[in-house]
Parts: structure tokens; C-alpha cells; sequence
């Protein structure tokens, strides 16, 4: 798939966000739709299966969350990342907790948002039966080789694969503060599935040393 091929949607009612979030999206080359009005989100969608959405956590007539739950029901294929502002770490679980793969704080930072959409079509094409261990295994090599991208990506494909399993959580929580993004680790670790204060075992096929 070529990057003119990928279709985004964008929705805010905020026309300054919108705006600056589709011109961050339009200049790689992606196909971008966007719109402030939530119930023209569920029209859209009835029709596309966009690639990514990115929806407003605060978005009015229809709440964020009820736009996540619409979205996933309407596309299985279509990825949804949260807008949220600023210290609004509930509200992201919350829409974790009922499909949003990832979330962008406002004010939007041009590069995490390219390198986000990067992640995740990435994901998309990896296609296999690997399992969490494999891919935790695989992360560990992409860590070694410093393909952090990459070793995100095996990292997301392991919790979606088993949502259960505390490690990729736990991992990703370490590799974030790794990366000078507390934020981020410190919602992994009150995310959907709560990953749990524990030594990291002698037996597990991936150890944070390689993170650091």
C-alpha cells in the first residue's frame, strides 16, 4: 500500500486543531478527510473504512468515547487514536479500555504524530501467528539493533494479542521512560489491563536491560 493509498480522518471541533492536524497529515502524502461534527463521523464511517482515525476525547452531540466505541463497531480495519489535552490520563484509559489503540496531548507535536501513523501502518502489514513471547523476542533484537520504531510495533502487536499478559505492558512502560516519556509509561501502567507492580522474572524471554 503507498502512502496515497492510506486514508486518514481527523475529527475535532476545535477548526484551529483540525486544521493544523490534517496539514500535519497531508504532508507525507496521506489522504486526509476531516470534520468537526461527531454524527459526520459515524456518516463517514458507515461508508469508509479509513486506515486511522484521530478523534477528540471532548467531542461534542456525540462524547469521544461513545465516537471509539462507533468507529470499531462500524471498522474493525480502522485504528483509532484519542486527541486529549493535556493531564486527561482517565478519559485515555477509558477509551483504551474500549478500542482506541493510542493517544495524541494536545498541543499536537507534528513529528510524535508522523511517527505514530509510522507505527501503526507498520503493525497493519505485519501479518503472522507469532506469539507474545516471539514477539517480545522480537522487540528485544529490534532494541539491540536500536530500531526503536520497530521495536515498538512488536511490543503493540504482543498486547493486542494477548491482553491478559502483563509483560508487553510492563516492557513498554520501561522502553517509555527509556525515551524520556513518562507520561506515556505511567499510562501503561494504569492502562486497560493494569500491569502490576512485579521483579521482572528470571524466565522471561525479554529484559529490560535491553531498553535502556
Amino acid at each position: 500500500m503507498t502512502v496515497s493509498e492510506i486514508h486518514i480522518l481527523v475529527a475535532d471541533d476545535q477548526r484551529n486543531v483540525r486544521g493544523n492536524l490534517k496539514m500535519i497529515l497531508e504532508a507525507p502524502g496521506y489522504r486526509v478527510d476531516a470534520t468537526g461534527d461527531s454524527e459526520e463521523v459515524l456518516g463517514r464511517c458507515h461508508g469508509l473504512h479509513y486506515d486511522i482515525a484521530f478523534v477528540d476525547i471532548n467531542m461534542t452531540k456525540i462524547g469521544g468515547l461513545d465516537l471509539v466505541r462507533g468507529i470499531r463497531a462500524l471498522s474493525k480495519k480502522t485504528s483509532v487514536v484519542t486527541l486529549s489535552q493535556y493531564g486527561a490520563i482517565t478519559k485515555v484509559v477509558e477509551a483504551m479500555k474500549v478500542g482506541s489503540v493510542d493517544f495524541v496531548e494536545k498541543p499536537i507535536d507534528a513529528r510524535k504524530v508522523q511517527s505514530l501513523c509510522d507505527e501503526i501502518l507498520r503493525r497493519k502489514q505485519m501479518i503472522s501467528n507469532d506469539t507474545v513471547d516471539e514477539l517480545l523476542q522480537s522487540a528485544e533484537l529490534a532494541l539491540e539493533c536500536g530500531a526503536f520504531t520497530e521495536a515498538r510495533v512488536y511490543l503493540k502487536k504482543a498486547m493486542l494479542r494477548d491482553g491478559h499478559r502483563a509483560e508487553p505492558y510492563y516492557w513498554m512502560s520501561e522502553f517509555c521512560e527509556a525515551r524520556r516519556d513518562p507520561r506515556s509509561a505511567a499510562l501503561l501502567l494504569q492502562g486497560p489491563r493494569r500491569v502490576p507492580d512485579f521483579p521482572v522474572s528470571a524466565q522471561s524471554p525479554v529484559s529490560p536491560k535491553a531498553i535502556s
